[in-house]
This record gives structure tokens, C-alpha cells and sequence, in this order.
């Protein structure tokens, strides 16, 4: 197993930076987590997601994106619409319950 330059872990499968060309585990991979001496041209490199614009006269410019310095996924606040199905499973155990009431009472 391989050790990260930077924080030092052991890591099965090392990432090897383009531009310091040292090794690091996944959490230290990207240039801005272990202070690499080429952050400048990572900076200048349009993100994988930027699209491109195409004006007049030849010229292309990148938009949207960003550099992708946040590795992991923002948690999201559950609220009222974001769990429907919750919703439907309480309305067929309503359901349930009023039929079988409805056919006990009926005999």
C-alpha cells in the first residue's frame, strides 16, 4: 500500500496529482487539500461541467462550473415534499384500515 504525501494514511488505490506528480489518497487528491506547488494552472483549467460560450469572431469563453474544491455532497434538509412517497403509504394504510373496519362492521 501507498502513503499520501501529504497527510501521511495509507491508501489502497493513490491518486498521483498532474501537477506536483506526488502521491495522495482520495481525501488529498484535488491541488487545493495538499498545498500543491501547481494551483495556478489547476485554477486556470476550466472545470470538467463548464460549458461553452461561442461568440463572434471565433472566440470561446468557458461558463458556469467552478474549480470543484468540495469533494463530498452537501446533506439537503428534508422537508414536507421531499418524501412523497411517505405520504402515499400513509393514505393506503388509511385506506386499509376503513375497509376492513367498513367489513367487520358490515357483518
Amino acid at each position: 500500500m501507498a502513503r499520501c504525501d501529504y497527510c501521511g494514511n495509507e491508501c489502497t488505490l493513490p491518486f498521483t496529482c498532474q501537477y506536483c506528480r506526488g502521491t495522495f489518497c482520495p481525501v488529498c487528491r484535488l491541488p487545493p487539500f495538499h498545498q500543491c506547488t501547481g494551483i495556478d494552472s489547476w485554477k486556470k483549467k476550466p472545470a470538467p461541467g463548464v460549458g461553452i460560450s461561442y461568440g463572434r469572431g471565433g472566440t470561446a469563453t468557458a461558463t458556469g462550473g467552478g474549480n470543484g474544491t468540495t469533494y463530498q455532497r452537501e446533506k439537503s434538509a428534508r422537508t414536507r415534499e421531499g418524501i412523497p412517497w411517505l405520504r402515499i403509504m400513509i393514505a393506503i394504510v388509511i385506506i386499509i384500515t376503513l375497509v376492513v373496519l367498513f367489513l367487520a362492521l358490515s357483518r
